[in-house]
């Protein structure tokens, strides 16, 4: 086998364990995404509940304001 020969099956070797070893890293960022995403989830629906289970407090109720102190002198 030529030197050129070896190189280009080497270089082919390598392209496949690099392609294999970037769709494992894809893989795996897709689980950790899937697995964060469902933490969240179910953080936010677990602060949804606690949020309809607080008491509300009422609406407070604006302030009446008389009229402007030019307008209470005439």
């Amino acid at each position: 086998m030529s030197s050129k020969t070896a190189s280009k099956a080497y270089r082919q070797v390598d392209a496949k364990a690099a392609m294999a070893e970037h769709e494992k890293e894809k893989r795996d960022a897709l689980k950790k995404t899937a697995r964060l995403r469902e933490l969240r989830l179910a953080k936010e629906a677990e602060e949804r509940e606690a949020e309809a289970l607080r008491e509300k407090k009422p609406a407070k109720k604006p302030k009446k304001r008389g009229l402007p102190a030019f307008e209470r002198e005439r």
